[in-house]
């Protein structure tokens, strides 16, 4: 593994000349460059799949060990967060949660599953805005925090819905996935038809 300095574009200061600072990228071996933006959204991506899964144990009352592999997924695959692996990945995990958990149950722990699952997603998608020795400005992180916190205040919501409807007599399983699914879908159409790129 080796670090170089980069130079990053900086912005103009007075008599035109632009300020720049120096910030690191890492190879490991001949590979790709990273940077540690970069590294630190693959890292926050494990994160986020292991409070999912820690979700998925408690709500399931515990799962086979080689489920707990899965965490490595998202830094194994940071050089294809621009393509379906993170979708087909998160799809995957959400299909353990409906095949562990009990059929017609409804769990507290799904909440912050979701935001997990919305955490992890997002952070792939952001991944795939920039090469990956690429920064992102405080624009761009402003913009795409803007978004995660409408959707993660979803999630509760979701929850409150499942168990209202638990509590009138409905089962709270099926309700709770039409309710889920539908909103997790007007979601991905919305970020894949306008996402929040990065500024100018």
């Amino acid at each position: 593994m080796t670090t170089e300095p980069t130079p990053s574009a900086g912005r103009a200061v007075a008599g035109g000349d632009s300020a720049s600072r120096i910030w690191r990228r890492i190879s490991f071996g001949r590979g790709t460059q990273w940077s540690f933006p970069q590294l630190g959204l693959a890292v926050l991506g494990v994160a986020s799949a292991a409070v999912f899964l820690q979700s998925l144990w408690q709500a399931s009352g515990g799962f086979d060990p080689i489920w707990w592999s899965l965490v490595l997924v998202p830094l194994v695959t940071i050089t294809y967060a621009g393509s379906g692996v993170p979708l087909a990945y998160w799809g995957l995990m959400l299909v353990g949660w409906f095949v562990l958990t009990p059929s017609g149950s409804f769990s507290a722990w799904s909440v912050p599953a979701a935001l997990a699952l919305l955490v992890g997603h997002s952070a792939a998608a952001l991944s795939a805005t920039t090469p990956p020795a690429g920064e992102f400005s405080t624009r761009t992180l402003r913009r795409w925090l803007r978004w995660i916190l409408v959707a993660a205040l979803a999630a509760p919501a979701v929850a409150l819905l499942a168990d209202t409807l638990g509590g009138g007599g409905l089962e709270a399983g099926p309700a709770a996935y039409v309710v889920g699914l539908g909103g997790l879908s007007i979601g991905i159409f919305l970020l894949r038809s306008e996402p929040p790129v990065q500024g100018s």
